[in-house]
């Protein structure tokens, strides 16, 4: 299953938007409060057909989700979801008050299965794990339904290693194996759940995940989900600012994990801010010959402060005219130039 496009009508920050995805990895890039993490989410939840909007943007009243349109009194008075006879078109309308169909979400598939996608936030989970199911249930820690619905990945028993599933994703188990622990040789798991609290194998060490480094933990979130079968090459993974703590040699190893996942059959969504990851990833289609994938971009922008959002794509950083990114790193250059010149 591949989503192949999303049209967002009337949606958060989204006046009327559509966007054209590839089947490997979709880059979003824009500045805070342009809707790439709001973009993501819909997908998420509109694929199973969620009727959990509340817990997955962790909101209190639903018609904050609908464009300008924050007043009580027209509240959401309904959800309609459609699906066509073969499930490869899904849309979820929202309706208020005052309107019939106040926004309008829609996105069309290649193929449909009953696979669940997995959604990385911008929170580390494997360190919070303990205990995260009854604090989340007594709704004594303020985080949405993505972060419990990855704990609930995290809680599936290992596969065996004979398993049909552990052996079609086995040479990426491999992989980020190495990427993390450096060694080809380890035969230990890199990392283990031993009474509901994770450990890693590092360097002969059996090391509590609290003590190891962010971007390891990340490493190892991606690779506990593919030892038990919850991230399989059939998968959707969304990915919300993979660079978040990370150190930039993490970064260009992270490039390379999505490339990895990417070129085994898997569709990837990430939103980033970070110019070196982006730019990794440009590469890759700056120069197909050496890193044959499909890899698309999405530049979502304002025009001006009160405008909704656009959203520009293309096959690659060179194709976009709005990049949030390179522009502040060029005032950047500017605002030191600057200040060499007045020295």
């Amino acid at each position: 299953m591949k989503i192949k496009e999303l049209s967002l009508t009337n949606f958060t920050a989204f006046e009327q938007a559509q966007f054209n995805f590839c089947d490997g990895i979709n880059v979003l890039i824009g500045a805070n409060g342009t809707g790439k993490t709001h973009a993501m989410k819909a997908m998420y939840a509109v694929v199973p057909d969620s009727r959990d909007w509340y817990k997955i943007f962790n909101l209190p009243k639903l018609q904050y989700l609908i464009r300008n349109n924050s007043e009580d009194k027209d509240f959401v008075s309904g959800i309609t979801s459609i699906q066509n006879p073969n499930k490869d078109c899904m849309e979820v309308i929202f309706h208020t008050k005052s309107r019939d169909r106040a926004a309008e979400i829609k996105i069309n598939l290649d193929s449909y299965n009953t696979l669940s996608p997995i959604y990385l936030p911008t929170v580390e989970m494997l360190s919070i794990y303990d205990h995260f199911f009854a604090t989340y249930e007594k709704r004594e820690i303020p985080y949405d339904m993505i972060c419990y619905n990855l704990a609930l990945a995290l809680n599936a028993a290992i596969l065996r290693k004979t398993h049909a599933d552990y052996q079609s994703v086995e040479p990426l188990i491999t992989h980020l194996q190495e990427m993390i622990t450096g060694s080809k040789t380890q035969e230990a798991d890199v990392i283990v759940k031993e009474a509901e609290h994770f450990y890693f194998h590092l360097n002969g060490n059996k090391l509590d995940v609290n003590v190891v480094a962010e971007g390891y933990r990340k490493l190892g979130t991606l690779f506990y989900l593919l030892r038990n079968g919850s991230l399989t090459t059939k998968s959707i993974l969304f990915w919300d600012e993979p660079e978040a703590n990370l150190n930039p040699k993490l970064i260009v190893k992270v490039a390379k994990v999505l490339q990895a996942l990417a070129a085994s059959g898997m569709q990837i969504f990430i939103a980033t801010h970070d110019y070196l990851l982006s730019h990794e990833l440009s590469l890759l289609a700056e120069y197909p010959s050496e890193n044959p994938m499909a890899l698309k971009f999405f530049s979502l922008y304002k025009p001006d402060e009160p405008s909704s959002v656009v959203v520009e794509e293309g096959d690659s950083l060179a194709d976009m005219t709005h990049n949030s990114i390179l522009e502040e790193f060029a005032a950047h250059y500017d605002r030191e130039a600057e200040l060499f010149s007045n020295f």
